[in-house]
């Protein structure tokens, strides 16, 4: 069964950066169906510019490609203006400018993996408070 959040609240708030492409579109419908509030952005332009307007945005999801920015460039300008913001980065690839702390998951991940993930960066008490560092969560998913 995929961990779900008990009730889909519009101050719980997510981005995904979309290139278009079937892996973030996927990841966009999963999260909605698991009763999160997702805002798509076309570039990362567009994500930074939703992470520092909209309130209460809980996470950054990244991929490395289709962004228009460097990807470790586009997590620091997003958390200088939101300190703290957790960013899950999906990819075949960890770029070199991706920050230390900035778990990647395999584009290769299970459903269930990619939820558990976002419950422990954004949740970590539905899973009894597990952390997620640069190692990720869920086997051999995570690339770090």
């Amino acid at each position: 069964m995929l961990p779900q959040r008990p009730h889909p609240s519009s101050d719980g708030r997510r981005i995904v950066i979309c290139d278009y492409n079937a892996l973030l579109l996927s990841v966009t419908g999963l999260l909605r169906m698991s009763g999160y509030s997702v805002f798509q952005a076309h570039d990362g332009y567009a994500a930074e510019e939703l992470c520092v307007s909209l309130p209460d945005i809980e996470l950054l999801v990244v991929n490395t490609y289709g962004t228009g920015l460097d990807v470790g460039v586009l997590c620091r300008s997003v958390r200088a203006a939101k300190p703290g913001l957790p960013v899950l980065h999906i990819g075949s690839s960890i770029p070199e400018s991706l920050p230390p702390d900035v778990p990647t998951l395999s584009e290769e991940f299970s459903p269930e993996c990619l939820l558990q993930t976002v419950v422990a960066m954004i949740d970590p008490d539905v899973l009894g408070g597990v952390p997620v560092d640069s190692a990720g969560v869920g086997a051999g998913a995570a690339l770090r």
